[in-house]
């Protein structure tokens, strides 16, 4: 008996010392193309605090094949930065996109975005990163972050730095 205990601890230790498939990080680059934009007024008559804007947009690998489309939805809140004499605004819109690649495979994103007062669309050029929350189908179990850039041309630039499990 006492050598089946040894002979079973053993078998196990050895069993758990098994290297498991460690996880890669890798990079995903889309572009996407011109959006359409749906402002939902929800308070005054000019865009602020509270309202919604819902988006979609053709998304293109690097060379430019169309390979899905993205999907979003953003709430408006206003933020007013130094004092009550000589505030200055700027605009977040907190959301979630969704990277919809056909066959149930998608990749959801969320997070804020800054705008300055009254601009529809983020600064040229300037970089902002949203958390990936989770994936469908062959990106199920995916993780990491999102950096999306606009571009003189209208389009945006997302580079997705991922890792799954």
């Amino acid at each position: 008996m006492k050598q089946l205990l040894i002979i079973f601890s053993s078998a196990l230790f050895i069993l758990s010392c098994q290297n498991k498939p460690v996880s890669k990080w890798s990079t995903i680059k889309f572009i996407t193309g011109q959006s359409t934009w749906v402002h939902l007024n929800l308070g005054d008559s000019s865009h602020g605090h509270g309202d919604g804007t819902a988006f979609e947009a053709p998304i293109m690998d690097t060379s430019g094949v169309e390979v899905g489309e993205l999907l979003g939805w953003l709430v408006t809140v206003d933020i007013m930065d130094g004092d009550s004499i000589n505030p200055v605004y700027d605009t977040e819109r907190i959301g979630t996109m969704v990277f919809n690649l056909g066959d149930e495979n998608e990749i959801i994103a969320q997070g804020g975005m800054t705008y300055q007062r009254g601009e529809k669309q983020p600064k040229l050029g300037i970089a902002q990163k949203r958390v990936i929350v989770g994936g469908t189908g062959k990106f199920k179990g995916i993780k990491g972050d999102v950096t999306t850039t606009r571009n003189e041309d209208g389009s945006y630039l997302h580079v997705l730095d991922v890792k799954q499990d």
